[in-house]
């Protein structure tokens, strides 16, 4: 989420930045799953190398 930022992924998934910051506070970093489109889009976008693989093999770390 860092690279590419809590107000960048709100703005993208319709949220508030609280909303995105709880997941990294209380829910492990792990971003909803109807969510996860739209931040890999966004990921391709901004030109950060973000593959699948490292949100869901991060889903099933915890």
């Amino acid at each position: 989420m860092r690279l590419l930022s809590a107000k960048r992924i709100a703005y993208a998934c319709d949220l508030t930045t609280n909303a995105v910051w709880k997941w990294e506070t209380s829910g492990g970093g792990r971003i909803p799953s109807r969510h996860l489109a739209t931040v890999l889009d966004l990921a391709r976008q901004m030109g950060v190398d973000l593959p699948a693989t490292d949100l869901i093999e991060a889903r099933g770390a915890a």
